[in-house]
């Protein structure tokens, strides 16, 4: 009498793959839902930072640059505040000058919007721009 052995996959064996394969899937779904909400956020600050130099753009040409506080809004969801000021730079030369051959001020723009959470969030952009003195005016103003 001979007994033939059967080949095949235990009971134990099939559920220990399934649960391989289980993990792996989760695993997987995961990496996926971080890359897509990654993505979002991407866009989104992408848009935001289009909106603020185009604002940024703007100033010196629709925006005097004098020193001023302005606000207004892209679209319902974002809105912008926008701060001039005169800045001064220190200067540690020898040379003493009656007037500086440029006038420097400093613009915050400060955009608000709401995150695909509902979120209120903002971002500041700050930079400097510079302006020939209006030396009709004089000294200081």
């Amino acid at each position: 009498m001979r007994v033939e052995s059967q080949q095949g996959f235990t009971l134990i064996e099939v559920i220990a793959s399934f649960t391989i394969l289980a993990m792996t899937f989760a695993v997987i779904l995961e990496i996926l839902s971080h890359s897509s909400r990654n993505t979002l956020k991407s866009s989104e600050q992408t848009q935001i930072a289009l909106l603020a130099q185009s604002k940024m753009d703007e100033v010196g040409i629709l925006i005097p640059i004098e020193e001023s506080t302005l606000s207004g809004e892209f679209d319902d969801k974002n809105s912008w505040s926008i701060t001039i000021a005169p800045y001064e730079l220190a200067y540690e030369g020898d040379v003493k000058m009656g007037f500086a051959p440029v006038e420097l001020f400093k613009v915050d723009l400060v955009v608000s919007w709401f995150d695909g959470r509902g979120q209120s969030r903002e971002a500041v952009f700050t930079t400097l721009k510079a302006m020939s003195p209006d030396f009709e005016r004089g000294p200081g103003g």
